[in-house]
C-alpha cells in the first residue's frame, strides 16, 4: 500500500505491489511515502528511474511507525532491474530508521521493502537524490530517440554503399580477365574505393549503435 504523505489530499492506495511486474512507481525526488507490512509475507516493490548520463547520487531513508504484532521490523533493499540487491537497509525496528545512500548510473530500479519476525508494522521512507535520481521515463526515451536518429541514418548509407560495392563487385568481375588495361584499372579503383566507403560506413553505424547504450535498453 503506497501514499504520498507530503500531498494534501489522501491518494489510493497502489497495491498489489507485491513484485517486480506490479510495482508502484515511479518514485519521486524529495518525497515520503508510506505503506505498511501487511501480511507475514508481504513484500512491497517500488521503482525508480535514474535519467543523468553520469552518475546519480540517491539516498533513502527507511522509518518503522511501529503497530502490528509480535515487535515486527522492516528492512529495505535497493535492486537493479532484475531485482537482485545492490544495496541493503538494516532491519528497523518501531521508531526507529536507517539511511543508505548509493550511486547510480542510468537505468530502472527498484526499491523493496519487507518485514521479519511480526508483521502489521506501519513504514515510511523518504527519496532525495542528485540531479537526474527519481527521473521521469520521458528523459530516457528522449534520449533513446535522439540516439536512434544517427543509427537510421548510418543504417541508410550503409545499406547505399553496400549496393554499390555489388555493383563495382560485379563490374570488376565482367573485366578483369579482359585486355582493356584502362578498363581494368577504373574497375579496380572503383572497387576498392567502394570497399573503403564500406568499412567507414560500419564503423560510423557502430558507434552510433553504442550511443544508444544505455538509454535504448532500459526497461519501462
Amino acid at each position: 500500500m503506497l501514499f504520498a504523505a507530503d500531498r494534501a489530499s489522501a491518494q489510493p492506495p497502489f497495491e498489489p505491489n507485491d513484485s517486480l511486474l506490479t510495482a508502484a512507481g515511479p518514485l519521486a525526488n524529495n518525497t515520503t511515502y508510506t505503506a505498511a507490512d501487511e501480511t507475514e509475507n508481504d513484500v512491497d516493490y517500488f521503482y525508480f528511474y535514474v535519467t543523468t548520463p553520469s552518475t546519480a547520487q540517491l539516498t533513502f531513508t527507511l522509518t518503522n511507525l511501529g503497530g502490528g504484532f509480535s515487535e515486527p521490523y522492516v528492512w529495505g533493499e535497493i535492486t537493479e532491474s532484475h531485482g537482485y540487491e545492490i544495496a541493503e537497509l538494516e532491519s528497523v525496528r518501531a521508531a526507529n530508521y536507517d539511511t543508505t545512500s548509493i550511486s547510480l548510473e542510468a537505468g530502472k530500479y527498484y526499491f523493496r521493502v519487507q518485514g521479519g519476525s511480526g508483521y502489521g508494522a506501519s513504514y515510511k521512507f523518504t527519496t532525495s537524490g542528485t540531479d537526474g535520481a527519481f527521473g521521469d521515463f520521458a528523459a530516457i526515451a528522449a534520449r533513446c530517440a535522439a540516439a536512434t536518429g544517427p543509427v537510421n541514418t548510418y543504417q541508410s548509407q550503409l545499406a547505399t554503399a553496400q549496393a554499390n560495392l555489388r555493383r563495382a563487385q560485379a563490374r570488376w568481375n565482367k573485366v578483369r580477365y579482359s585486355r582493356n588495361r584502362k578498363a581494368k584499372r577504373r574497375a579496380r579503383a572503383k572497387l576498392q574505393r567502394t570497399k573503403e566507403t564500406v568499412a567507414a560506413e560500419k564503423q560510423s553505424l557502430k558507434a552510433a549503435e553504442a550511443g544508444q547504450k544505455p538509454w535504448c535498453f532500459i526497461p519501462q
